[in-house]
């Protein structure tokens, strides 16, 4: 059963990744060029954080207290798909309707990517742990590859409200091997005492930075490249097509990062990796004094394949410890940090970016590697991974 669900989640991912790959570089640029305001996206993003913080543990509860999992993570879908269409209609005279597609938006992570994760972790094969999350990195990089260019596509010669129409009918599809899943009750009671007491246990102390340091990077990092290509170097649509080119062409090195995961030393992988996307990372700032497309291509692709090669191993690493900890608990644990990292960074830059002009972003991509050695944390508790 369990490789049953793990082949209808790939089909799953299919459709879904395509939704998600065009709108993660789609929404901070359509927000940017519909009020003309940095501090705007980060305050959009802050906000839906705000909410996600309130629900999603309630919302995980009674998921597993109903013994419906599945059925959340379908209703997850459902308010992404609302968010979508909400973001598809908004237009400078109606701003408003940015108000329910942020609720949306809130209520589709608490719903979907809590239960995504914990699903992940009671199905996957510890044994395989790198090999079927590198199945899933691949097909995110295949779709990924289809997905920028289109939205590029679409949003330069449509309309940025096309494209969000086209996504919402992607996770619509998504929706259909969901149906066909067999996501076994967590039977446990889920509740803020017991998540409390998990947190101190000295296993999860030793990782909770590393969660932090993922939200405060990805919030930062990806955010204000979006927005310095848009704004200083080309359109959405150079984006969609250096976006998509270079995930293609970084596939192999997903493919490697998890059989090395299963076949080497984990703790030194997460390290090299760690080190290696930091120092990747600085290129950015180079961009700042030679903004040739051709550079921007050598620079984006290093940094991708760094990016994805990391992110697949610290994937990896979550999902080992949700099985040998707590299956329920240990994604619970992981988003409220994340959601920390998000909040507070996002928080300062939209007060930030209120006052500062835009050329600051530039100083964001000099901050933002230093989040990124904090996810190389993740490797603290490795012990548990050697433990029958």
């Amino acid at each position: 059963m369990k490789q049953r669900n793990i082949r209808l989640f790939y089909l799953h991912e299919l459709f879904f990744q395509f939704s998600d790959s065009m709108l993660l570089i789609v929404t901070p640029v359509f927000l940017y060029k519909l009020t003309s305001s940095i501090s705007a996206v980060f305050a959009f993003i802050f906000l839906w954080n705000v909410i996600h913080s309130i629900a999603f543990i309630p919302v995980f509860n009674l998921a597993m207290k109903l013994k419906k999992p599945k059925l959340f993570m379908m209703f997850g879908v459902l308010f992404y798909i609302s968010s979508q269409l909400f973001m598809g209609s908004t237009t400078p005279e109606n701003l408003y309707l940015l108000i329910p597609a942020i609720f949306c938006f809130a209520l589709y992570v608490s719903f979907y990517w809590m239960v995504k994760h914990w699903f992940l972790s009671v199905n996957v094969d510890l044994e395989r742990m790198g090999k079927q999350v590198s199945i899933m990195g691949i097909i995110r990089m295949l779709i990924s590859f289809i997905a920028p260019i289109t939205a590029g596509f679409l949003s330069h010669f449509v309309s940025f409200n096309t494209t969000y129409l086209l996504g919402a009918a992607a996770s619509l599809c998504g929706l259909i091997p969901m149906l066909l899943f067999h996501a076994p009750p967590h039977t446990e009671h889920i509740n803020f005492k017991k998540v409390l007491h998990t947190m101190k246990l000295p296993e999860v102390k030793a990782i909770r930075f590393a969660f932090f340091s993922e939200g405060a990077a990805f919030t930062s990092l990806s955010q204000a490249w979006l927005l310095i290509f848009t704004i200083f170097i080309g359109s959405i649509l150079n984006l969609g097509l250096l976006i998509g080119v270079t995930t293609l062409i970084t596939s192999l090195g997903i493919w490697l990062s998890g059989h090395w995961f299963d076949k080497r030393k984990r703790t030194t992988l997460l390290t090299k990796l760690t080190n290696l996307r930091t120092l990747c990372l600085m290129l950015y700032l180079s961009i700042y004094f030679n903004r040739h497309l051709a550079y921007v291509w050598i620079v984006e692709f290093i940094n991708r394949l760094a990016f994805e090669m990391q992110k697949n191993v610290s994937d990896s690493y979550l999902y080992s410890y949700s099985q040998k900890i707590n299956p329920a608990e240990i994604p619970l644990i992981r988003e409220f940090y994340i959601n920390l990292g998000r909040l507070s960074v996002s928080l300062i830059l939209a007060i930030s970016f209120y006052f500062l002009p835009n050329h600051f972003l530039w100083f964001i991509m000099f901050i933002g590697p230093f989040f990124v050695l904090g996810i190389s944390t993740m490797k603290r508790s490795d012990h548990l991974l050697h433990q029958r």
